[in-house]
């Protein structure tokens, strides 16, 4: 704890000199702790590491719990179109794939046009997804009533503008 005044903020009321940063930093969006990419990126690891930490019993990581969504959502769907959906480039999305085939998760399945790639989801990752859906179900949950339900519609509506 500091004990001096600065910014005009007195730090015996309570502000460490973390606080006090923050205070003014958040009115300088040129000063680099603003940086929305550092931000957001910050943001998101601590995010997956707590959903994966919940959902440490079904084995998935965030990457691969998002796919598995997807594909139970779609039914089958191309590397092209899951890595669109994902915003996930298509050699990272071919070999987070592949992992999840050797696991028995996904199938590759014939399409129409033999130069696509066709995935679907497998039994075994239905089961998969069936014990990590009720956890980031609550996962989810818990982050509307921390934020509110008003605070998460906006967050989203604004990343669908990046």
């Amino acid at each position: 704890m500091i004990t001096q005044r600065t910014n005009g903020f007195d730090s015996r009321q309570g502000l460490t000199l973390a606080h006090l940063l923050c205070v003014y930093t958040l009115m300088d969006l040129t000063h680099p702790l603003n940086c929305v990419t550092f931000n957001l990126q910050r943001a998101t690891r601590s995010l997956m590491r707590g959903f994966e930490m919940a959902a440490k019993d079904s084995g998935l990581t965030v990457p691969q719990f998002s796919t598995l969504s997807l594909l139970d959502g779609f039914g089958q769907i191309s590397v092209t179109g899951l890595g669109e959906k994902l915003g996930t480039d298509r050699t990272t999305m071919t070999r987070n794939l592949g992992v999840m085939a050797r696991k028995g998760w996904i199938a590759e399945v014939p399409a129409k046009d033999g130069r696509l790639h066709v995935w679907t989801l497998t039994d075994a990752g239905r089961e998969r997804l069936a014990v990590a859906m009720p956890v980031w179900r609550a996962f989810q949950a818990g982050l509307v009533d921390k934020m509110g339900e008003g605070q998460v519609r906006s967050i989203l509506e604004t990343l669908t503008k990046l």
